[in-house]
Parts: structure tokens; sequence; C-alpha cells
């Protein structure tokens, strides 16, 4: 990493945000990047598609979650990602056979509102040692600063709601 971020965004929804809060006691498995905008950098210093940019996915979700959009591609993959993060705690013994089956029926039963976005600010200096930079192989565009933290405490960052959208 040339230079060290002073914070680090990720978007993610209020679903997935609840199951690691009650199920994997406040950790959490974020992507993420040090603009929350790519727009107000300039391309040659930053440049990340809008897969990857935490203001799209938000905006994404957004629009998704307002419209009641059940065939959402963001809301299927948001689903799926949980889905894979239950199977990886379990087999890692993180995660009961039971607490696994509660996660897949709330996932069978969520509402559309429970995929609201949120927004994820993490000091950069409190996950300086769980920060992974993701392989350019993986990256939504080779030249995109993006990066994993698989274990995030809950203290280590805050989260934002923009807009009311939690009252929908």
């Amino acid at each position: 990493m040339p230079t060290e971020p002073i914070v680090l965004y990720s978007t993610s929804t209020w679903l997935a945000y609840a199951i690691a809060e009650q199920y994997y006691a406040g950790d959490h498995y974020v992507w993420c990047t040090p603009h929350f905008d790519p727009s107000s950098v300039p391309p040659i210093s930053y440049s990340v598609p809008p897969s990857s940019s935490p203001i799209e996915i938000y905006r994404g979700l957004r629009k998704d979650v307002l419209g009641g959009d059940r065939h959402s591609a963001k809301i299927a993959a948001n689903k799926a990602g949980i889905l894979r993060g239950v199977e990886v705690r379990r087999a890692a013994g993180e995660l009961s056979d039971a607490d696994a089956a509660e996660i897949v029926a709330i996932l069978d039963l969520a509402d559309i509102r429970d995929f609201r976005p949120i927004i994820f600010v993490i000091p950069f200096h409190l996950v300086r040692d769980k920060v992974e930079t993701v392989p350019v192989s993986q990256r939504a565009s080779p030249l995109a600063a993006e990066f994993i933290i698989s274990h995030l405490p809950r203290a280590c960052f805050d989260t934002i709601g923009v807009d009311g959208i939690e009252h929908v």
C-alpha cells in the first residue's frame, strides 16, 4: 500500500450487519476502499468501477429497496454472501448447525427493507493489522484500491445510514 489511508469505507446491508452482530459476536467481514465516492478523486490517483464503489453500491441498494425490487441482483448477491459466510463460519466451528439454520430461515423470511444499505466508516489506524489487499485478479479493476477485513470487530468502525431509508 503506497500511502496509508485515513479511513476505509464499505457499504453493506442492515441484515448482514444485524446477523454479524447477533450470531458472530459483532465480528464482520467487509470489502472496503479508501474513498467513499471515487468520482471525487482524480482518476489517475484512484480507479474504481461502480461495482466496488461504496457510494454506487449504496445507491443501487437504496434504489432497489425503495422500489421494492424483489429481483434485485444486489440483494441476491448479498443473500449469497451471507450464505457463504454461514458456510465458512460453520466449517470453522464458529457457528452451530442450529444457528446456521436460523440464519437461513431469517434470509428466507427477510423483508426487502431488511436489505437497506448502511455505510461502514473504518478508521485505518484501528484495523491496520487486519487489512488484506485484494489480489489484482480479484479486483473490479486492476488499479482499484480494494481491501478485505475478514474479522472486523464492532469497536473498530461506525455505521451510518442516509436520508431516512431505515424508516421505509
